[in-house]
């Protein structure tokens, strides 16, 4: 018996109708009985939605019709439904040269035909993605800005934890960061190279966690990339390479990006000028961010569009410590400087 999660599924949306297409993977084998396939509901009540048998002549053309289906929204509703299969294969293996032989154009091999149960259970997502030139990208008719980040698979196992966990962990702090599109590093559908079992674990994480994921056809020249490598010098990694510290560019896209109240000091912008005053720059998405210098007030702003840095200049800095506190809507930090 076999375990599997690989049957492949198309979809076409018209008219409020969903037109589904099955293919068995190429290595399955050969259909001996008919391919029994449902698809459920996976949120609670979990209703049968379709039940099909497919004969062993029908296997390259296994059709489905889904009348209204319910579409998956991204974050604003993640909906997946639950797809399983059942059929009996017939695999052929090559066995050991046959020995003895007299008549030359006997077969040079025995095939031994062994028999298996294949069960499949995957998820289904259906939803319509379309790029109208010059109104922009639209999800389900309706307008999608897409929030995009490249993604590094973490390793199978490390002191951080397992795989799958370390998945679910990127993808809830990706989500706080405002991200809504996440593709793995790479060309095309951005699994070259990876171990497909841990792409399809990944994709399953991202379809109920409501990312789009995949080409997306917007490519930013400096698209944040979630995990570094060690050594790595790029400015727009968003987690260290030693999977535990979040950069300072993830808190400056959480501002950009997220819902939550951020407030961030940058403290690798903390220098002092030419004229000997100091510098910071805050990542805040709030309205406006007020600087206090040894408890004195000495400067507010007010956030300009979509800009989540604060930059502020000219800081008196006679001597250490210099004690700065910063405010912005219900948010405070506080900061002793003893170098600089």
């Amino acid at each position: 018996m076999q375990m599997r999660d690989d049957l492949g599924i198309t979809i076409k949306l018209e008219n409020g109708k969903a037109y589904l297409e099955f293919l068995l993977p190429e290595d399955v084998g050969r259909l001996l009985s008919a391919l029994q396939i449902e698809i459920w509901e996976k949120a609670e009540g979990k209703r049968l939605v379709f039940h099909g048998e497919y004969s062993s002549e029908e296997a390259d053309s296994m059709t489905a019709l889904l009348l209204r289906p319910h579409l998956w929204d991204g974050m604003r509703d993640p909906y997946v439904y639950l797809v399983k299969a059942y059929g009996r294969f017939e695999a052929a293996e090559q066995g050991e040269k046959a020995e003895g032989t007299e008549n030359e154009e006997k077969a040079d091999v025995d095939v031994i035909n062994e028999v298996t149960e294949v069960f499949w259970q995957q998820e289904l997502v259906i939803y319509d993605v379309r790029v109208i030139d010059k109104k922009g990208i639209f999800l389900n008719e309706k307008v999608f800005l897409p929030r995009e980040v490249s993604y590094r698979l973490p390793p199978q196992i490390s002191d951080v934890g397992t795989q799958e966990a370390q998945m679910k962990r990127d993808l809830e702090r990706l989500a706080r960061m405002g991200a809504n599109v996440i593709r793995l590093e790479g060309t095309g559908s951005g699994a070259e190279g990876q171990d497909a079992r841990s792409v399809r674990a990944f994709y399953r994480l991202c379809r109920n966690r409501g990312f789009l994921t995949g080409d997306l056809w917007i490519r930013p020249e400096n698209l944040p990339v979630y995990r570094g490598l060690p050594r790595e010098t790029s400015k727009e990694v968003l987690l260290s390479a030693d999977g535990r510290t979040l950069t300072e560019r993830y808190y400056y896209y959480q501002a950009k990006w997220g819902s939550e109240p951020v407030l961030y000091p940058a403290l690798s912008t903390l220098h002092r000028q030419e004229n000997g005053l100091v510098s910071l720059t805050i990542y805040s998405n709030q309205k406006k961010v007020v600087l206090y210098v040894d408890g004195v007030l000495f400067l507010f702003q007010t956030a300009g569009p979509e800009d989540p840095e604060f930059i502020f200049e000219d800081i008196p800095m006679a001597k250490c410590p210099l004690h700065l506190a910063v405010e912005a809507g219900n948010l405070s930090i506080s900061l002793t400087v003893t170098k600089l």
